[in-house]
């Protein structure tokens, strides 16, 4: 079976193997691609240059936004297919027309709450009562809630009125279309947190999956979602059903691993935190530790007081020790990442702890993430594109480089 990290991988790998290495920003503060020849694919004209999928590129310069493929040729680009039915609006009452403008049901909703998903929708009938209708305008349960909406992935999340709500997550989102969003495209992995948002979520039928009135109910993940109540909190997986048994556990600050479906939880007994499973609910880190940072490629970094320990995240086999001053950055989908210490000392280091490559203090001022081996490194001439050991593929001197 296809793992989500496997559809991540294949999506990032596109690019290099169609010959496409980076967006690149030259002297003239324009970017362009640059392809793994180290040629320009694509001249710098643009002020802005963006990975859209599927090949395309998205761009913004003097005539606004644009699409364009890797030489730089306008494309159009392929629109989500549109549901079979839309709503219209007539004389101040909604109604539903077909893809051929044929009209399924005469405008009679006074509004339109949530448009069609996955064969329904949820909408104020002419008596002002908020229900879900299937494509036909067959009513198909009543939906008495502030806000709702549309449906993904089986579930509709339904709001009581109060305000945002953040979630960084390690990864998912921009790629597959999950709630959370993608760092794999970045470089860090920001924290979670929950702002107070009172939302919950209902399965097709229209049954509770989730309760609202649960202290606090987190935004759904491909696996599940956490759930806050009466000063526990435990994990449901996209059923209702408990995984991770309702506990003395904190979620603020810690890290969510959604492609592997790792979380990182502190017990607010002893303080320390462990790592738990969102597939099976399985605790697989003891709550013995003063920190833990997912990196990817099943490789996780566990702190003790003044030392990192980086283990095998499948297996919870150890693999390296190091000082915790020692600042990771992410592997993500690659075999290297960087790492540092406060003399800004950069290194370059593999899957098994081994140093590939190591830069003196003050000969590389900035990096970012690997991809295909290959990583952007800032020195005091510019950026450039250097290898796993350290080897110029493109010289630093550039503005800015951006893997895509």
């Amino acid at each position: 079976m296809e793992t989500i990290s496997s559809q991540v991988k294949a999506e990032c790998d596109v690019n290099y193997k169609d010959g496409v290495l980076a967006a690149v920003k030259d002297g003239t503060d324009k970017w362009g691609l640059m392809g793994t020849d180290g040629k320009w694919l694509m001249i710098p004209a643009y002020k802005s240059l963006s990975y859209a999928g599927k090949g395309v590129f998205m761009t913004a310069g003097k005539r606004g936004t644009a699409y364009v493929d890797k030489q730089g040729a306008p494309v159009v680009w392929p629109e989500k297919e549109a549901a079979s039915v839309h709503f219209f609006k007539d004389q101040g009452r909604y109604g539903i027309q077909d893809k051929n403008g044929n009209i399924v049901v005469a405008p009679m909703y006074k509004a339109v709450l949530a448009n069609f998903s996955e064969g329904l929708a949820f909408v104020k009938d002419d008596k002002g009562a908020k229900v879900a209708i299937d494509e036909s305008g067959r009513v198909q349960f009543a939906a008495p809630y502030d806000v709702i909406l549309p449906y993904h992935h089986g579930l509709a999340e339904y709001q009581r009125r109060v305000s945002h709500f953040n979630l960084g997550g390690f990864l998912a989102g921009a790629l597959i279309g999950s709630s959370t969003h993608s760092v794999y495209y970045d470089d860090e992995v920001t924290p979670l947190t929950y702002d107070g948002v009172k939302r919950g979520y209902l399965d097709r039928v229209g049954n509770i999956v989730v309760d609202s009135k649960n202290d606090a109910v987190y935004p759904m993940t491909e696996f599940g979602t956490f759930v806050r109540n009466k000063g526990k909190l435990g994990f449901v997986n996209r059923k209702g059903q408990y995984l991770i048994a309702p506990g003395s556990y904190t979620l603020d600050d810690g890290l969510l691993d959604d492609v592997d479906g790792f979380v990182s939880l502190k017990d607010k007994k002893n303080g320390k935190w462990g790592v738990f499973s969102m597939v099976d609910g399985a605790q697989v880190v003891d709550f013995a530790y003063d920190g833990v940072q997912f990196l990817g490629a099943q490789r996780l970094l566990l702190t003790k007081g003044d030392k990192n320990m980086l283990i095998n995240q499948e297996t919870g086999a150890f693999v390296a020790e190091f000082p915790a001053s020692v600042k990771w950055m992410a592997f993500l989908l690659d075999d290297y990442t960087w790492c540092w210490n406060d003399k800004k000392e950069y290194a370059i280091v593999d899957r098994n702890g081994q140093v590939q490559y190591r830069a003196a203090a003050g000969q590389i001022q900035d990096v970012k993430g690997f991809r295909n081996g290959l990583t952007p490194v800032k020195t005091k001439t510019g950026w450039g594109i250097m290898d796993h050991q350290g080897q110029w593929i493109v010289k630093p001197q550039y503005k800015d480089i951006t893997m895509v």
